[in-house]
């Protein structure tokens, strides 16, 4: 770019735990009583008639056997009164039988710790990216509000998108074009053939989706640059979605509509009586959130166009996004401001003019 045209286009533009044993003694009782017997032998001897004559002799021998016997019968019963009945002695205790081997019991343990609790998960990295429509330059800004990079020299820049190949994509309202810088800031595509365009999106099949705003049509645009899909009835487009269903969503702020149009070009659905509406996207519910530039209003609406969800006393909005988190991240002048589903303020960014505003996570 020759230095007399980058001032020519910055005047233009500026803008995530016992066993136990039991023992008993046993004891014998005294044997049975002689005396008796012995006595009783003998009175069957004397009764015997061929023993008679000799019953001198035998009742001498008699005499002395009883008395013999006596004799023993007095000491044994002197015994037996003097001594306890002789009994077998007690059997000596059983020694205590060896217990069987056990496994030894475990040492007693301190109770289970109650496992650590994990470290609170770092919140999400994330980029937003701001055109600055008054300062010609694009930023990126981190969750904590640091810069972290930036783009100046693109002339009346109305929308920035950060492509999945890191690259830029890049409207430029003032002069009249679209294009994909690298890292470095070199041009890798441009498309001129534009009036005055207020959005770009790069498609999943490579081509780019442009509102020529004041060429009056949607268009989209293979990488060789060629139109292979146009809608331009009656329209001043000021932003376009290819939703996933193969239709296409047009802000079109002549008859202040919202229209989603099919690959045919029917209108298949259309919200009007808004004003000015500078940005519409779907959301995943199918409602459509809008913007509306002139009333500083942000509106969810239903399939009827009924106000589900409303953001209000923004300062001249032109874009707002849902984000995956629920809250709502819009550019309006002088700020980008991030809110949550209750209307309050969670994160904030300043800007001259804020005309676009896209967060990305960290890749």
């Amino acid at each position: 770019m020759r230095t007399n045209d980058r001032g020519e286009f910055a005047d233009r533009a500026k803008e995530l735990q016992m066993d136990a044993l039991l023992h008993e003694a046993a004891g014998a009782v005294p044997a049975a009583d002689l005396e008796g017997r012995i006595a009783e032998a003998l009175r069957g001897r004397a009764r015997s008639p061929t023993r008679r004559g000799n019953t001198w002799l035998f009742a001498a021998a008699a005499l002395l056997g009883i008395g013999t016997v006596a004799a023993v019968a007095w000491l044994r019963h002197g015994e037996r009164s003097a001594l306890v009945p002789a009994q077998d002695p007690p059997p000596a205790p059983a020694p205590a039988p060896t217990p069987a081997p056990q496994e030894p019991k475990p040492a007693p343990q301190d109770p289970k710790p109650t496992p650590p609790t994990p470290p609170a998960k770092p919140p999400a990295k994330w980029t937003t990216w701001i055109a600055d429509y008054s300062e010609n330059k694009v930023r990126a800004i981190d969750q904590d509000g640091k810069q972290v990079r930036e783009v100046a020299d693109v002339f009346g820049i109305w929308d920035v998108e950060l492509l999945a190949n890191g690259n830029l994509l890049l409207t430029e309202f003032a002069v009249c074009r679209v294009r994909e810088i690298d890292g470095k800031g070199k041009s890798v595509w441009v498309f001129e053939d534009l009036k005055n365009p207020y959005d770009a999106d790069r498609l999943p099949n490579g081509n780019t989706l442009i509102a020529d705003t004041f060429g009056s049509r949607v268009i989209e645009v293979n990488p060789k640059g060629e139109v292979v899909w146009k809608y331009d009835k009656g329209i001043r487009p000021f932003d376009c979605d290819r939703l996933p269903n193969g239709n296409t969503l047009i802000c079109n702020v002549l008859e202040d509509e919202v229209l989603e149009v099919s690959p045919a070009g029917e209108i298949v659905w259309r919200a009007g009586k808004l004003p000015i509406v500078h940005d519409a996207d779907r959301l995943p519910n199918g409602n459509t959130l809008v913007t509306l530039r002139s009333k500083g209003l942000v509106q969810e609406l239903d399939r009827d166009g009924k106000v589900v969800w409303e953001l209000g006393r923004l300062k001249s909005p032109s874009d707002a996004d849902r984000l995956p988190n629920g809250n709502t991240l819009v550019a309006e002048n002088t700020r980008v401001r991030e809110f949550d589903r209750d209307g309050k303020e969670v994160w904030r960014c300043p800007a001259v003019w804020a005309v676009e505003a896209n967060r990305y996570a960290e890749r």
